[in-house]
């Protein structure tokens, strides 16, 4: 669906806003969760367990980000031209198999490119998600649809740090990784059965 500046309310479906931010805002919280989780993971137990020096935890932390330039710009012309929809949803596949390797691996070289990668993988999210937003809402209600969503980063703030630090505590460091990854694919199901481009 691609709504003009000339189209109003009444013009688009109510269920919108029920079939479209809560998804996003969902996949936008765990997208995040799979992004941070490497700071709690750390102090309960990887870097001890990887011996892992802090210039080290420095690289792990900050190669996200290169991994993430690299979809930042195929992201958007995908979601433009393409499917949104089937995009973060293969996205939603590979962030659950990235953090699930991430709670096997053995050295630090292995996280590295596993964070490499999830950058990666999460690169081209938030312009597919900007650009379905544009696609659902007009312009007088677009600005509260962007602000709903971008809500993901205190609610993920809010829910990473107590669940993060549950599981290190009853479980372990790696379970963390391989937990939030199952959460991935929770989501994907939700995603595939509500979600349109």
């Amino acid at each position: 669906m691609n709504i003009t500046s000339n189209s109003t309310p009444k013009d688009i479906p109510r269920q919108r806003w029920l079939r479209i931010i809560p998804p996003i805002l969902i996949t936008c919280i765990i997208s995040y969760m799979d992004r941070v989780n490497i700071a709690f993971a750390m102090p309960g137990g990887m870097d001890a367990d990887l011996g892992i020096s802090a210039t080290m935890a420095g690289l792990a932390g900050g190669i996200f980000f290169i991994g993430y330039l690299f979809l930042q710009v195929p992201g958007g012309k995908i979601a433009v031209h393409g499917s949104g929809k089937k995009f973060i949803g293969w996205s939603l596949v590979a962030w659950a198999v990235i953090s699930v390797l991430t709670g096997l691996i053995t050295n630090q070289y292995q996280l590295l490119a596993l964070r490499f990668l999830l950058g990666v993988a999460e690169g081209g999210m938030l312009p597919v998600v900007l650009t379905m937003i544009s696609n659902w809402f007009p312009d007088a209600e677009r600005g509260r649809a962007n602000a709903i969503v971008i809500m993901f980063v205190p609610i993920a703030g809010i829910i990473t740090a107590p669940l993060s630090g549950w599981i290190i505590t009853v479980l372990d460091w790696r379970w963390l990784f391989i937990i939030e990854g199952l959460l991935s694919l929770v989501v994907l199901v939700l995603w595939a059965y509500t979600i349109y481009d």
